[in-house]
């Protein structure tokens, strides 16, 4: 390895000792840091190698931490990571992976109660349920049991 690509490879380690981080962005950080295309793949195709950077893992803990502060439905969720820069195949598989542990009408009830607390108009609240990534089916089930209620 020369010399600038482990200038990059040092870089990105420090990056990646903070945090969890996906391929894309460790990326985008270093092409501010003005390292070459060349040293930047080669640092990032070393970390990968030996699984000190993983679009997978990165995945899965953002999944996870994120739900745990504002739930989402899967279609958000996709859509978020998608953005993330990450594959469509690694969004969808991880968001399933997450959904078979976790019930996702029980994160759209929760997201349900948070908003009736602010929100009274059930129109605004659908609304934002919807953009929150919960399917129509899924919104109007957890309505009709909360009316219930």
């Amino acid at each position: 390895m020369e010399e600038s690509a482990k200038l990059a490879l040092q870089s990105a380690v420090r990056s990646l000792a903070r945090c969890e981080q996906c391929r894309f962005s460790l990326e985008r950080k270093l092409e501010k840091k003005e390292f070459s295309p060349e040293d930047i793949k080669e640092a990032l195709d070393y970390l990968e190698a030996n699984n000190y950077l993983s679009d997978e893992r990165y995945a899965e803990t953002w999944v996870r931490s994120h739900c745990a502060f504002k739930p989402m439905g899967a279609m958000r969720l996709i859509r978020e990571l998608r953005m993330k820069g990450l594959s469509n195949e690694i969004a969808k598989r991880t968001v399933a992976a997450f959904f078979e542990t976790v019930d996702e009408s029980v994160l759209c009830r929760q997201a349900y109660q948070k908003l009736s607390r602010k929100l009274k108009n059930e129109q605004k609240i659908i609304k934002s349920l919807a953009d929150s990534g919960f399917s129509y089916k899924m919104i109007q089930s957890v309505l009709r049991e909360e009316k219930v209620r």
